[in-house]
C-alpha cells in the first residue's frame, strides 16, 4: 500500500486496503457519498451512481456533505468545475501537504509537483485543468498549472513568491504574487499577456476567482487593515462587504455570476453567497469556522470548515440531494 507521507502522482491515498470511504458530486451535479471498493491503479470500481445509494444517511445533513481525504490530517476543498470535479489539498502526519482532484466518478487522484515541499490544487476548468502552488526547495511558493498529468510553472513578472488561485475554459489563471518590497498584488496570466491586479488604494490584492467571460473575484486590504472583497469586470472594480461584516473575502464566481466567500462577525467566520445582489450567510452544521472557495453554475459550492476540536474538513453544499427526495 501506498505510504500516504509520500503520495505518486495520479494514485489515490487510502489507510485501508480494499475499501476507501469517499463523497463528492457526480455529473448531473449531485452530492453522493459512501464506501467504495478500491480498484486497479487508485481507482474506484464504483461510481456516483453506486455512491448515491449510500447517500440516505445524508437526508438530515442540511445538504452539507464533509470531505476528508483517506488517511489526511485535515482536508480543504478549494474549487468545483462544470462536471463536478473538485480540487483541493490535505495534509499528513508529517506535516506536508498535498493537492487532489476528486473526479465526478469518484475517484481522488493526488497532486504532487516534482521536488515541491507542498503542493496545493486551487482551481479547476470545466477541461480538468488545474492551478495552483507549490513551495520549492528554498521554501519559496510557485504558481503552476496542471492538465493530462504535466506541470507548468507560470513564470510571474516582478513576483518573489507567487500562487494560482484560479483558471477558467480559456486557460487564464488568476491568483496572488509578492514582490520584492513584499507588497502582494493580484495577477491575471493568459495566453496572451500578463497584468497585475490591484485593487485602488489598496494595500494588498489576491485574485481567487475567474469565471469564463473573464470577471474575477478576490480580496484587498485597505490603508486602515480592513479585509473587503471585490469584483473585477470590464476593466472596473467593485467593492464587495457582507451587511455587518468586520472583514469579507471573495472567493469564487460561476457563469451566472453567483459569488462566494467567507466574512467575519462576531469573532466568527462564516460563509456566504451573493446571488442577483443578494447575500445569504451559510454555516457547516455545528462547525466553528465556515469557508466558501467555489461555485459551479449548477450551484454546487465547495470550501472547507473547521470543527469544535479544531480538526479541518473539506465540504460540498448542494441544495438539494436527490437522496432525500425533495
Amino acid at each position: 500500500m501506498t505510504r500516504a507521507s509520500t503520495p505518486p502522482d495520479n494514485r489515490l491515498v487510502s489507510p485501508r486496503r480494499g475499501v476507501v470511504r469517499v463523497c463528492g458530486i457526480d455529473e448531473r451535479g449531485r452530492v453522493a457519498d459512501g464506501e467504495s471498493e478500491r480498484g486497479g491503479h487508485g481507482r474506484m470500481r464504483r461510481g456516483y451512481p453506486a455512491l448515491l445509494a449510500l447517500c440516505s444517511a445524508f437526508a438530515q445533513a442540511q445538504d452539507y456533505v464533509a470531505l476528508d481525504f483517506p488517511g489526511a490530517t485535515a482536508t480543504r476543498v478549494h474549487g468545483v468545475n462544470l462536471l463536478g470535479a473538485v480540487t483541493g489539498d490535505f495534509t499528513v502526519s508529517d506535516g506536508r501537504r498535498y493537492g487532489f482532484v476528486l473526479d465526478a466518478q469518484g475517484i481522488f487522484r493526488t497532486i504532487a509537483v516534482d521536488g515541491a515541499l507542498d503542493t496545493g490544487a486551487m482551481g479547476i476548468n470545466r477541461h480538468g485543468s488545474v492551478a495552483g502552488a507549490y513551495r520549492d526547495a528554498s521554501g519559496r511558493d510557485r504558481a503552476f498549472t496542471r492538465r493530462l498529468g504535466r506541470t507548468r510553472r507560470l513564470d510571474i513578472r516582478d513576483a518573489v513568491e507567487s500562487g494560482g488561485l484560479g483558471i477558467n475554459a480559456r486557460g487564464d489563471v488568476i491568483g496572488r504574487f509578492e514582490d520584492a518590497e513584499g507588497a502582494e498584488h493580484g495577477f491575471w496570466f493568459t495566453r496572451a499577456s500578463h497584468r497585475p491586479l490591484d485593487y485602488p488604494n489598496a494595500v494588498a490584492t489576491v485574485a481567487e476567482g475567474i469565471n469564463d467571460t473573464g470577471d474575477i473575484v478576490g480580496r484587498y486590504r485597505d490603508a486602515a487593515g480592513a479585509e473587503h472583497g471585490f469584483l473585477f469586470r470590464n476593466g472596473v472594480y467593485a467593492r464587495i462587504d457582507f451587511p455587518g461584516a468586520t472583514a469579507t473575502r471573495a472567493a469564487g464566481i460561476n457563469n451566472r455570476r453567483d459569488i462566494v466567500g467567507s466574512y467575519d462577525h462576531g469573532g466568527r467566520t462564516h460563509g456566504f453567497l451573493m446571488r442577483a445582489g443578494v447575500f445569504t450567510s451559510m454555516d457547516f452544521p455545528d462547525a466553528a469556522a465556515t469557508v466558501i472557495k467555489g461555485v459551479n453554475d449548477q450551484g454546487v459550492l465547495v470550501g472547507y470548515y473547521r470543527d469544535a476540536a479544531g480538526a479541518v474538513h473539506g465540504f460540498i453544499y448542494q441544495e438539494q440531494i436527490v437522496a432525500t427526495g425533495r
